[in-house]
């Protein structure tokens, strides 16, 4: 029943289908990620990003992961996947659907669902600087680790992303995600990433990333915080 509502609001890319100057965009991303907290381990991932813009719509697809082995055990697993459509409003304003689903077993988190709506505004748009805003609610599913109960629960959430072009071949990119829970107030979450890109070419980059979760409600025997630090090879199409 969850994974119908990933296909709902697709019905607005086909009211712009026939808009004009589409343009696609799709990044692949090969990297060496050292993890810390409730797992701590060195390996690779993997993740890509498709971008499609209509006239008057955005559509975002995202999936990645890590998973590794030591022996016959498994000592890390992380998957997830999104889906965001966004449509444009009058100014720098624009309104957005989200959903998303991601797994993290050493978190004790089988299957978390996340729907959001909300409305954003690009408040900085220039060729250097970017800073968007965003804000909403929606609500969440969470199967969790036997024996704890899973949960599923209201939530607001608010996220700020700022880049910085500095220079020709380089930029600074920070992004920031505060999700509050309205069944239990200390059940928030927050997420921030940090990182710098080097261009090669047209099509190659280099990340540098530290990505920052924090679960201020864990469940019962994990810990509160999870860090990846990776390098990155990115493939531009």
């Amino acid at each position: 029943m969850k994974k119908i509502f990933f296909m709902i609001p697709l019905y607005f890319l086909c009211l712009y289908a026939s808009a004009q100057n589409k343009v696609w965009k799709d990044s692949a991303e090969l990297s060496y990620v050292k993890t810390s907290g409730n797992s701590k381990t060195e390996t690779i991932s993997a993740k890509n990003t498709f971008n499609y813009e209509w006239q008057k719509a955005i559509l975002d697809l995202s999936a990645g992961g890590l998973g590794t082995k030591n022996d016959k055990d498994i000592t890390a697993e992380q998957f997830y996947a999104s889906k965001k459509v966004s449509l444009k409003l009058f100014g720098k304003n624009y309104a957005f659907e989200k959903v998303s689903w991601d797994k993290n077993r050493f978190s004790g988190i089988k299957d978390r669902w996340d729907f959001s709506l909300g409305l954003g505004r690009n408040i900085v748009d220039k060729e250097k600087d970017k800073l968007s805003l965003e804000a909403g609610g929606g609500y969440i599913f969470e199967d969790r680790v036997y024996p704890e109960e899973n949960k599923s629960f209201g939530t607001y959430r608010g996220y700020l992303k700022y880049w910085r072009k500095l220079s020709e071949t380089a930029s600074f990119g920070q992004d920031f995600e505060y999700l509050g829970n309205l069944k239990d107030s200390s059940g928030y979450r927050m997420n921030a990433e940090t990182s710098l890109i080097t261009s090669i070419n047209s099509h190659f980059s280099l990340k540098a990333s530290y990505l920052w979760k924090y679960l201020n409600s864990p469940v019962k025997g994990f810990k509160k915080t999870d860090t990846l630090t990776g390098i990155s090879l990115i493939v531009n199409y």
